[in-house]
């Protein structure tokens, strides 16, 4: 059995089947629940009162999956259009001719999909198809109803394995019964009368119907809206959780649209542009605002000045003012981001704006959200509507990286009368959580007034290569030619044809014999030549770790140089994954030092990168740092991060949640500019591309671009806009 069959198994153990077991543990409290109340009530022998009135909790556990599955690849809603219902197609399965519709085929692929992926395989094989096309749902369903004993008995499974998929097949035989030759009112039927779905629009007359859903302790909300003029309907589901985040979110954010707020006096800077001042404007003038933009389109310098007038305003009033003066320990303006990396690059970029217009502040240090909304092990934040925070203004940059659930524990959080403010780049990837945010809020008609969005990039014009490249990336209808035209004649960006294996077909060693053999993996290692010769030097004169101004000093020039040069990929697997590739340039960088080649992970000039936040050592999401032997009598290997004064033991960092840096994924690098970005992919990659993969790669470069790839990976990943289905836009 392959090792791509090995990872298709381990999925579903650990990322599919808790749906299925807590809609079974939803459904036996259900039981345990009805026979309690029968028994406290033996007077009234009603039937319909016993366990599981609904004999459609078949239908409950394959819908529950599905929203589960479709909540891992980021999505909050599962949406059937009406418009779907007349498309039918047929096909044979079980001997049986089947009429199956785009949404009932749409619910099955979604829940049948693990399994699909385990089997596939072996259909082709059967079929003797060698293609890489789809095969079809029906011959899938045929070859699964038919043949499920002996392709199991091929994937060798153990028990575990085996009882996950044999629960997953029973709810994809039963959805399927269910589905087939039936008609979307049916559907819509079980739906109303099933006691586990609550309809939105029964509960619209309720002064609070957040509480009555609530209340009813139903798991799955839908809702069905209407097109007048179409006559069509469209039903949505979310899990409940999800509708609660969306609801609040959307509640939250109508409250402070609401707050009436006094604006500052803000002295405008020449160097404006009119869209800055319009974003200033409606930042000033309104308790929410958002503020979008590509790279270097000026947003921290434009939310500057606001911080400029705050703190104007705060020193004319004097030390009596109600206002608090801004210090390191202030608490009228906060600082926050998804990661810590993002964080700490939006201190800088803020502080060098505020040293630009000669303003002598010190600001307070930015922190991630988590942090400053005091969200611990638990999950919960310490900061609530109950509880806000006491900040006057809160900067939230990297806005697009939020997810619903986040972004909801944010905007529950500002005080009344305070600013809330969200910066970013609402064409870059989607949260990693799901939920699109500020994507969907940036399209919501009632916030329109509160959106500012700048379009004139500072760090390279609109005429640059770079600037031509994100542009045409982002356009709706993709212009290949142009694409490929900007690629060969812009000095600033180049494209590298890469030859690639079926990485699901080879083993680990022939991948590495593949690469290595190829010398592009050779040019693009030497890019860091300047950053080895300088942890060389490091050999001969180490770092003076008790000196606390050499060692941030010493760090500083280390990720300068560092910077000017990092890989960026679209997955980690594969020959083109960041895991092979830091494999062969830990290798290189080995050979590069004559360090001994053994089996230790830790070794001098190791560039790593933190993936989780861990508040003990003051570490966060996304911060790097270098590996490097101290200069005591032991000769010890630390870890140093920037604007840090002293370094870390190895044997303190878990292996687990540190990275080596040299290559990092383009989701990993939101946030971060280098001056030349590689980026690299295959065909291997199609299920991750997107043109909001591309662009976010495309836009970390400030000077230079080099995308290693095929001709066909790249076509599919500019022509793939990420599509997040979400529900936020129906509670406005």
């Amino acid at each position: 059995m392959s090792n791509n069959n090995n990872k298709s198994k381990s999925a579903i153990s650990l990322q599919e089947s808790w749906a299925s077991n807590l809609s079974d543990y939803i459904l036996l409290r259900r039981q345990q629940t009805h026979v309690a109340y029968d028994a406290a009530d033996a007077k009234t022998n009603d039937e319909n009162r016993r366990i599981d009135k609904s004999k459609d909790s078949d239908l409950f556990t394959a819908l529950f999956v599905i929203l589960a599955a479709h909540l891992e690849e980021g999505h909050t809603v599962l949406t059937i259009n009406a418009a779907d219902h007349e498309a039918p197609m047929q096909g044979q399965i079980n001997g049986e001719i089947v009429t199956l519709y785009a949404w009932q085929q749409n619910l099955l692929e979604i829940l049948a999909t693990p399994i699909f992926a385990l089997i596939d395989t072996q259909i082709k094989t059967q079929l003797d198809d060698d293609t890489t096309t789809e095969t079809s749902l029906f011959v899938l369903l045929d070859t699964l109803f038919g043949q499920r004993d002996y392709l199991w008995a091929q994937l060798a499974l153990s028990n575990h394995e085996k009882e996950t998929l044999i629960k997953r097949f029973d709810a994809i035989t039963t959805l399927y019964h269910r589905l087939k030759n039936s008609d979307l009112n049916t559907f819509v039927y079980s739906i109303h009368e099933h006691a586990l779905f609550a309809n939105v629009n029964a509960n619209t007359d309720c002064n609070n119907y957040q509480n009555s859903l609530s209340r009813d302790n139903q798991p799955i909300i839908y809702n069905i809206a209407k097109n007048k003029k179409t006559q069509s309907s469209k039903i949505t589901f979310w899990l409940h959780r999800t509708w609660q985040a969306e609801f609040n979110l959307a509640q939250h954010i109508n409250h402070i649209l609401n707050q009436q707020i006094v604006p500052l006096d803000i002295t405008m800077p020449e160097n404006l542009n009119d869209q800055q001042i319009a974003a200033i404007n409606v930042a000033n003038n309104n308790a929410f605002s958002i503020i979008t933009g590509g790279p270097g389109t000026g947003k921290t310098y434009t939310v500057a000045q606001l911080v400029i007038a705050l703190q104007q305003a705060t020193e004319s009033r004097g030390d009596e003012s109600e206002y608090i003066r801004f210090s390191t320990d202030s608490a009228s303006l906060a600082l926050a981001a998804p990661t810590g990396k993002a964080a700490q690059r939006m201190q800088e970029s803020l502080q060098a704006a505020l040293d630009d217009a000669n303003v002598e502040l010190q600001l307070q240090e930015a922190k991630t959200i988590h942090r400053l909304l005091g969200i611990g092990r638990t999950g919960r934040p310490r900061y609530d509507a109950n509880n806000p925070l006491g900040e006057d203004i809160i900067i939230v940059d990297e806005a697009s990286m939020l997810g619903v659930e986040l972004a909801n524990y944010l905007v529950s959080a500002v005080k009344p009368g305070a600013r809330l403010i969200l910066l970013g780049d609402a064409n870059q990837l989607a949260a990693v959580d799901a939920g699109a945010v500020l994507a969907d809020l940036c399209r919501i008609p009632l916030l329109q007034p509160i959106h500012a969005e700048l379009t004139e990039s500072r760090r390279f014009s609109a005429e640059s290569g770079i600037g031509k490249l994100a542009t045409q990336i982002n356009k709706a209808e993709t212009n290949l030619q142009a694409i490929w035209q900007l690629l060969r004649q812009d000095a600033a960006l180049s494209f590298q044809y890469v030859n690639t294996l079926q990485a699901e077909s080879v083993s680990n060693n022939k991948i590495e014999n593949s690469l290595s053999k190829n010398k592009t993996i050779l040019r693009i290692s030497s890019n860091y030549q300047s950053y080895v010769n300088k942890v060389k030097n490091l050999l001969k004169n180490p770092i003076e770790k008790s000196v606390p101004e050499s060692v941030k000093n010493t760090t500083s020039s280390l990720m300068e140089v560092f910077n000017q040069f990092r890989i960026l990929t679209a997955g980690h697997n594969g020959e083109w994954g960041d895991h092979y590739i830091n494999n062969y340039l830990t290798q290189w960088h080995l050979a590069e030092l004559k360090l001994p080649l053994g089996q230790n992970t830790w070794f001098h000039g190791r560039p790593v990168m933190v993936l989780q936040n861990n508040y003990e050592l003051g570490l966060f999401n996304g911060d790097i740092g270098f590996c490097l032997q101290t200069s005591d009598e032991r000769s010890q290997l630390e870890v140093f991060f920037e604007n840090k004064t002293q370094g870390i033991a190895v044997n303190l960092l878990n292996e687990e949640v540190i990275a080596t840096a040299y290559a990092m994924t383009i989701h990993k690098s939101q946030g971060s500019e280098f001056d030349h970005v590689a980026i690299t992919f295959d065909n291997s990659h199609a299920r991750l591309l997107s043109k909001e993969l591309i662009y976010t790669a495309v836009t970390r470069a400030k000077k230079q671009v080099t995308i290693y790839s095929t001709k066909h990976a790249l076509e599919k990943a500019v022509q793939t806009p990420t599509e997040r289905h979400t529900g936020l836009a129906l509670q406005f």
